[in-house]
């Protein structure tokens, strides 16, 4: 199960999803999980049909910055996750719920998996807070507009899950790249702070 996700042309190429670099060293530092959500916004919405010109969404990602997340803030430690499910609550007009990872814990990673599908399933994309862990999550990327594939260990970071496969691998979005990484492992090495957050989810 994998949504076809937003894409962003850059006029030299596509970003799978926004990438927070490109906002300025403020948000560059701390700007993922914004970037997350704008992602998400404007993939609920419909209103870009699946693609947009960097322009468009760097206007529309600079308002949600200035007007909601870095407001009187400076988010040195990113935005909490209770917080971004608020905001993305009042901008959709969906549901949204963080769910921390003790409340994932199953299995073989089976219980986060299902809530993934799940959400995919009804065309929400999921976003992943990676929390703070001297492991790590590891992962794969490749950047579309480069073709460039990079692998590490990931922590303290906002991803967006687009897809799921019958193994467990999670299809990601992040730094405008597209990545896989194993639900398993993400089950494991959530991390400090670590959890999800999903629209319209029944607990």
């Amino acid at each position: 199960m994998e949504l076809k996700y937003l894409k962003i042309n850059t006029g030299g190429g596509y970003l799978y999803g926004g990438d927070q670099k490109l906002f300025g060293k403020a948000v560059s530092s701390s700007g993922c999980g914004m970037i997350a959500a704008c992602d998400v916004l404007l993939w609920l919405s419909g209103k870009s049909g699946g693609e947009i010109s960097f322009p468009e969404y760097a206007v529309f990602a600079e308002k949600l910055r200035d007007e909601t997340f870095y407001k009187g803030r400076k988010n040195f430690l990113g935005i909490f996750p209770r917080r971004l499910a608020k905001i993305l609550t009042e901008k959709s007009g969906r549901k949204f719920t963080y769910f921390p990872a003790w409340k994932l814990r199953g299995k073989n990673g089976k219980k986060l998996e299902e809530i993934i599908f799940r959400s995919l399933s009804g065309g929400a994309p999921v976003i992943v807070r990676v929390g703070f862990s001297f492991k790590g999550l590891p992962y794969k990327i490749k950047y579309p507009a480069s073709g460039k594939v990079r692998s590490g260990k990931m922590s303290w970071h906002y991803i967006t899950v687009t897809g799921v496969s019958e193994s467990g691998t999670l299809t990601f979005s992040s730094w405008g790249g597209k990545g896989t990484a194993d639900c398993r492992e993400l089950c494991r090495r959530f991390g400090f702070t670590g959890g999800i957050i999903t629209a319209d989810y029944l607990s």
